[in-house]
């Protein structure tokens, strides 16, 4: 008579989820009730704090530059024309950086496109500095302008992408709110190189003053996780289960395992074609870009149009 053992059960295969799933996920106390909010963690802080700071920097060459148009005017016997040279470049850059720069990220990725941009940010200041004719400052604040502008779609999706969704609208604002920190330090370290140092070269000095915090922001960038929606999206599924360990890494340890569901490729090529500037303005999506654009028009008219200039 042979013994026959009886196989254990199967365990039952874990249920694929979404990347937005796993960051939403709410932990329990010991008694099972779950805690009334989702606790961001050191790493998605990090990434809001760097993506702000590319809010913060906005402000602060765009509101430095009225402090030193003067100088520059005194430097360059510049005109009333001239002055609206440079007081439009970094925001006809901007402009034009959103436009050109800022749909990158979705095809060379949310973190290439967030240290990229900085890089042009840093080299355009470094530039600016040391400009010896005046065209080149306004060729030097362009494209300071363009990598502004590429932060603008980007830092938004980078933030987006990695909160959850409870936080989401209150932590892109607050990101946002930084350019108006930005503004008044600009202003404030104006005031204060000038006040230090009372003369025609300040302004050198007073764009010089953001190359190490440039620096520094610039690094940061290099140690986030890449975006696992976009992973996700363009078929990496394992390096998308990767980073998202790494952007939920706490103590104790929650979500314990990871799988992530798995698109179909030609639902993403298919989405990729359909979004175009055009799609804006379709009967579907009409009156979100209207009430969207507006608010921001006026706002913008009144800060930069009537504000600097």
């Amino acid at each position: 008579m042979h013994d026959t053992a009886t196989p254990p059960p199967l365990k039952p295969e874990m249920e694929a989820r979404t990347v937005q799933d796993y960051i939403d996920e709410t932990p329990q106390w010991r008694d099972g009730t779950p805690v009334s909010a989702t606790p961001m963690t050191a790493m998605q802080w990090r990434i809001w704090s760097l993506a702000a700071a590319g809010k913060f920097f906005e402000g602060l060459v765009v509101f430095m530059t009225g402090v030193a148009m003067p100088l520059m005017s005194e430097e360059f016997g510049m005109g009333a024309f001239e002055h609206g040279l440079v007081g439009a470049a970094s925001l006809f850059g901007i402009l034009v950086g959103a436009l050109t720069l800022g749909g990158l990220s979705d095809h060379f990725g949310r973190k290439l496109m967030f240290i990229i941009e900085m890089v042009i940010f840093i080299f355009f200041l470094i530039l600016l500095s040391v400009a010896t004719a005046f065209p080149w400052v306004v060729v030097f604040l362009f494209g300071i302008g363009l990598a502004l502008g590429c932060d603008y779609p980007t830092a938004h999706l980078v933030i987006s992408e990695s909160i959850p969704s409870s936080a989401r609208g209150r932590l892109v604002l607050a990101a946002f709110a930084f350019q108006a920190v930005g503004a008044l330090t600009g202003t404030a370290i104006g005031y204060l190189i000038l006040t230090l140092m009372p003369d025609v070269s300040a302004w050198r000095l007073m764009y010089a003053s953001a190359i190490i915090p440039g620096i520094i922001v610039l690094v940061g960038r290099f140690f986030v996780t890449e975006s696992s929606h976009w992973l996700a999206a363009v078929g990496r599924v394992p390096e998308a289960e990767e980073q998202i360990r790494r952007l939920l890494k706490r103590s104790p340890d929650y979500p314990k395992a990871i799988k992530l569901k798995v698109r179909h490729h030609g639902h993403h090529h298919q989405h990729k074609k359909e979004r175009t500037l055009k799609t804006l303005f379709s009967a579907k999506n009409r009156k979100a870009t209207i009430l969207a654009s507006v608010p921001w028009f006026l706002q913008d008219l009144s800060t930069y149009g009537i504000g600097i200039f």
